[in-house]
């Protein structure tokens, strides 16, 4: 989950990097914005490891909508197109440093006789 987390997220970030350089890429626009969707549902699903599915659905769904509200406000009170070039900076720089902070850590165990 972590390293789909950090994948999408750096990949969703660099779509919308590209895209402000390339006039008329909505395609770039809407890519990096599902990837950048899927990587917040990951980190959404990685707060509630040990809850019931049903729990973790709704804290992962929860966390993508708070997320698009806070873009749709930046969106409606400033220029969209620096918005977007800043979250997609963000995004990278954030998501590889998770990646390389997970990169050293173990996942932890959640299953088996041994686990901590």
């Amino acid at each position: 989950m972590r390293g789909l987390a950090a994948v999408t997220g750096i990949l969703g970030g660099l779509c919308l990097v590209v895209r402000h350089f390339i006039d008329s890429a909505d395609p770039l626009q809407w890519a990096g914005f599902g990837l950048l969707g899927v990587a917040v549902l990951c980190i959404g699903l990685m707060l509630v490891p040990k809850a019931p599915v049903w729990l973790q659905a709704i804290v992962a769904v929860g966390v993508v909508c708070l997320a698009g509200s806070v873009l749709v406000t930046l969106h409606s009170e400033l220029d969209p197109d620096p918005v977007d070039l800043g979250v997609g900076v963000l995004a990278v720089l954030l998501f590889l440093f998770l990646a390389v902070r997970w990169r050293g850590s173990r996942a932890p165990r959640t299953h088996g006789s041994h686990s901590r």
